[in-house]
């Protein structure tokens, strides 16, 4: 006996697990390309050098905001560092006791309610309301009737406020608007759509309050300045930019200079003209930051990266499982087709719906995956359920330990296979968006389907070890090589749009002839939702 669809669904459900969290924080934080990448860096080391000038001159900025501005481990070579560096630096946002920032995780109206409470200490306006969703000892209770009676919030029907919900870049920017009363004096279909390719999405009860946004520069758009993205739930590096441009606007901070990296995307601010006869700006010497240093206490914190697996770069594995995998807050579908199934000369497919549970960086993560294994006969005849109980560390580490079809209804060929293994990604440039930037590897060691064929067919209850590789050879594609414990895999994951988090993975399966009946032909789809 050898196993033919759980195969097929192993493979579909490692190309899905693989990349399934494109919204949070990557081991490596992914620029664009640079462009005169000498300019940028010096912009950098002179936007670092003003914030250090205005500790000395402003009394709102703390040496103790200043140095966790400074030693915030995942911000450097961000789009959005600059915004980031300095609402730290004023205390108005802060990082994680591990040092790290994680621009790329989802903010919750909660938390946008406490954060635009401390920016904006404004007078009340309106009498405070009791939201039904929000207790008495509800962490956020106070900011979020601050934020309400200032006019940067409201809530929903029936008094309910959804604390936990996530908060979309339009409601930002809206609340932004309104809170501070901003206006503008173009028209705003005329405004919006010169200034958004994809200004038919915003909501017809924001379109004003994001024309005023618009209008006095609140607006920051990564990776595309003229794609708003109005309904994409708002990254906390991009309410730390909206923040920033709203303080700006109102000369409570300064206004990036238009030469600093961050610049390029805040919408309606004009691309810096070099100046013959300017200076070339010389950046602090490594005695005068040693001296800062001191002065300030900033204390050199160790780079420790906490990963989730991106879906920039595809995949790193087809037919084996990672470390990797979806915990609360995201989902996955996918399908996968072979042109032959092992040992038979049918064609066969699969399909699958998974979503996480639980912290993966805090604590575990749980990923849930639902399977149909048979699409060419009996479709939801025959199916299982998996589980994958995993867990980031430091250093780019994953652990995880997984059931595959550990329920199991009609026939699947396969049976259930339990498995440990353990992930990790080595970052080969510091520079993403270079070819060659990134290595994935895994190892692990299981029972069931990992077992070598002559070991299932004898029946052996044995263990065997499996493992993969993927190498980002660009921002878009991974090349892939995967011993499944029984035979070699070799694929190739494209992510074709870099706005959307759809992987296509086509793979060779059963290359050595190791097992099998020869080389086969699978191909992998999968596509990634938050919510």
């Amino acid at each position: 006996m050898c196993i033919i669809k759980a195969a097929t669904t192993t493979i579909l459900l490692a190309t899905l697990a693989c990349c399934e969290l494109s919204y949070k924080a990557n081991a490596n934080p992914i620029p664009i390309a640079q462009k005169q990448l000498g300019d940028r860096a010096m912009a950098v080391q002179q936007n670092r050098a003003t914030a250090l000038e205005q500790v000395l001159h402003n009394q709102k900025f703390k040496a103790s905001d200043l140095a966790q501005a400074s030693t915030l481990n995942d911000i450097q070579g961000s789009w959005a560092q600059s915004f980031i560096a300095g609402l730290v630096s004023r205390g108005i946002i802060q990082g994680f006791p591990d040092g790290s920032f994680r621009p790329d995780e989802p903010v919750t109206r909660a938390q946008f309610a406490a954060i635009v409470s401390k920016a904006f200490p404004q007078q009340s306006n309106r009498n405070a309301i009791a939201f039904a969703d929000v207790p008495e000892y509800y962490w956020a209770k106070d900011v979020i009737q601050t934020a309400y009676q200032t006019g940067f919030l409201a809530g929903y029907p029936n008094n309910t406020f959804l604390p936990e919900q996530s908060i979309p870049r339009v409601q930002v920017l809206v609340a932004l608007a309104n809170g501070l009363n901003l206006t503008a004096k173009a028209e705003s279909s005329t405004l919006l759509d010169t200034s958004y390719q994809d200004a038919a999405e915003i909501p017809d009860f924001a379109r004003s309050p994001v024309t005023a946004a618009t209008a006095n520069r609140l607006v920051v758009n990564y990776p595309s300045k003229d794609v708003l993205r109005p309904n994409q739930t708002a990254t906390r590096a991009d309410v730390a930019a909206f923040i920033y441009q709203a303080l700006a606007s109102q000369g409570e901070m300064p206004q990036l200079r238009a030469e600093d990296p961050a610049a390029e995307y805040i919408v309606g601010l004009q691309p810096a003209t070099p100046v013959a006869s300017a200076p070339e700006p010389q950046p602090l010497t490594a005695e005068q930051v040693t001296k800062l240093r001191q002065q300030y206490r900033i204390e050199v914190t160790p780079l420790t990266t906490l990963i989730r697996p991106s879906v920039v770069g595809g995949g790193s594995s087809v037919g084996s499982p990672t470390a990797f995998g979806a915990d609360w807050g995201s989902a996955f579908v996918g399908t996968s087709f072979q042109g032959r199934a092992r040992n038979t000369s049918k064609a066969d497919g699969a399909a699958s719906l998974g979503f996480g549970l639980g912290d993966a960086r805090r604590a575990v993560g749980l990923e849930i995956a639902a399977t149909t294994v048979d699409l060419y006969g009996n479709t939801f005849g025959d199916g299982t359920i998996s589980f994958k109980l995993h867990r980031l560390l430091p250093a780019n580490f994953g652990i995880a330990v997984g059931a595959e079809n550990a329920i199991i209804w009609g026939e699947t060929d396969g049976g259930s296979s339990l498995y440990g293994v353990v992930s990790k990604a080595f970052n080969l440039k510091e520079d993403a968006a270079k070819p060659f930037s990134k290595i994935t590897t895994s190892v692990g060691l299981g029972g069931g389907r990992f077992r070598s064929e002559e070991d299932v067919e004898d029946g052996n209850d044995t263990v065997n070890v499996f493992g993969s590789m993927g190498l980002q050879a660009t921002e878009q594609l991974s090349l892939i090589a995967d011993w499944t414990g029984q035979d070699l895999n070799l694929g190739v994951s494209v992510v074709p749009f870099r706005s959307l988090p759809l992987v296509i993975t086509p793979s060779l399966a059963d290359v050595t002839g190791n097992a099998g009946d020869g080389t086969r032909f699978v191909l992998g789809v999968g596509y990634v939702s938050r919510f």
